[in-house]
């Protein structure tokens, strides 16, 4: 009988998802795999201890809030994310090779008198790793587990992420802040003085003047404050030593729900040192740091003279000089309320927008209401006011002086301050009113011949 290829091929095919299937259930030994040296649950170390050669041991010890915290009656706070990265790299450390099986003598590999040794208490148990001298090509070194006859090699960034000091694991913050709920920030410097506050999200100048702030300026500050880390501890409790803070280059004070912090900075030629209310001792600081405090008050303000966004208003008004335009925004049309009702094209109402949302402060010439008149804002060449959707939103107002004179200013309707704006400014918006004023062509025509344009037939 003539065997049948379709069956054969059925059979060939089941044996072959046989095999596919075993394989994926029952994987071969990977003789390439890297040897375990240690492999335990992270969270179930609970205290790390560090023995350098020549250096008084270091212990990290888990709290019960599983914070990290030194040992020994070390009274420095550890920073959580480096020695849980530590703590990480111990729980899962794999070695390069297995050298020997069953080795009797460890110390032609200095691993009688080790080099570094990491010992370990783990919720249930304990353990030692220990590290001897370089590999003969450099690239790894020699390490055991206490009571392991086996001798491993591991790579010589393994043994590194164990070779800390107390610096390399203390919380280097000079603050420790509650991020989210910061409300204030003064930075003193220089003789002078500014404060922020912040509400609603938003932050404002509030010291020297009620004023607005640029938001991203002055939360950079915010940031750089927050984040700011010692680089060296330069004198440690509460003796200042030789640093003196008599003459401080900056003084910080911030405000959480947890109270008020303060940060003062001071210099010895080109180092820069801080004290801290978060901890005692004199700790040398980056000039990136100074320099970000050292910023007059011009530069935390708001520049810009209209604060609406992207989001279409509801209307707007402008007058520049003889010209008029009130356009409002209905049903995703602009309609020239000043004409009948008429509609606009929306890409002139758009670009009438942009002169306004992009008109932006050069310098503040003054921030009293007194001064705006000698500026010739009691007679401004333009007046706009932008209204933004929603039931009884107030709109913005602005006034600004005509391009003819040698410097264009403009001020914000119920503000003091004067703003000094680039002198294009007036003569770009002018340009946009005549164009949203402007009719289409064949409006024109049909005025001109003195009929009026049809509707299309439907």
């Amino acid at each position: 009988m003539k065997a049948n290829p379709l069956l054969i091929a059925v059979i060939a095919l089941a044996l072959l998802g046989g095999a596919v299937w075993y394989t994926r259930e029952n994987p071969p030994p990977d003789d390439d795999a890297a040897p375990k040296i240690v492999d335990v649950e992270e969270e179930d170390i609970r205290e790390v201890t560090l023995r350098q050669k020549g250096e008084d041991p270091i212990t990290v010890v888990r709290g019960e809030d599983d914070e990290w915290q030194f040992g020994g009656g070390l009274e420095v706070a550890g920073d959580d994310t480096s020695i849980g990265l530590m703590v990480s790299s111990l729980a899962s450390l794999n070695a390069d090779r297995v050298v020997s099986e069953n080795v009797v003598e460890w110390g032609p590999y200095e691993l009688e008198d080790p080099v570094l040794a990491v010992s370990y208490e783990l919720t249930e148990g304990a353990g030692e790793i220990q590290f001897g001298r370089d590999t003969p090509t450099g690239s790894g070194v020699f390490a055991r587990l206490l009571g392991d006859p086996r001798l491993f090699t591991v790579y010589s960034y393994n043994k590194t992420s164990f070779e800390k000091s107390v610096f390399d694991l203390r919380d280097k913050r000079l603050l420790r802040l509650d991020e989210d709920s910061i409300s204030e920030v003064t930075v003193e410097t220089g003789g002078r003085a500014i404060g922020f506050r912040q509400e609603d999200g938003d932050w404002r100048i509030v010291r020297p003047l009620e004023l607005r702030a640029d938001d991203f300026t002055v939360g950079d500050l915010v940031r750089a404050v927050r984040t700011a880390e010692m680089t060296e501890v330069l004198a440690e409790g509460e003796t200042t030593g030789e640093y003196s803070f008599r003459a401080a280059t900056a003084t910080v004070t911030v405000t959480d729900e947890q109270g008020s912090h303060e940060l003062v900075l001071a210099k010895d030629g080109d180092t820069y040192y801080a004290r801290s209310s978060a901890q005692d001792g004199v700790f040398a600081v980056s000039s990136t740091l100074a320099e970000s405090l050292d910023k007059p008050a011009a530069d935390f303000r708001n520049k810009k003279l209209f604060e609406f966004g992207y989001a279409d208003p509801a209307r707007v008004d402008v007058r520049a000089g003889d010209l008029s335009v009130s356009v409002v925004h209905s049903e995703d049309k602009w309609l020239l309320e000043s004409e009948g009702g008429r509609e606009v094209d929306g890409v002139k109402v758009q670009t009438l927008l942009d002169r306004l949302r992009n008109l932006t402060a050069t310098d503040f010439p003054s921030d009293r209401l007194a001064d705006q008149a000698r500026f010739g804002l009691d007679d401004p060449e333009i007046e706009a006011a932008v209204t933004p959707e929603g039931e009884g939103t107030a709109a913005e107002k602005v006034r600004i002086t005509s391009a003819d004179q040698a410097a264009v200013y403009a001020a914000r309707d119920g503000e003091p301050s004067t703003y000094k704006v680039e002198q294009s400014a007036s003569q770009d918006i002018r340009r946009a009113v005549e164009d949203v004023l402007s009719k289409p062509e064949e409006e024109d025509e049909a005025e001109d011949s003195g009929e009026e344009t049809a509707d299309p037939a439907p």
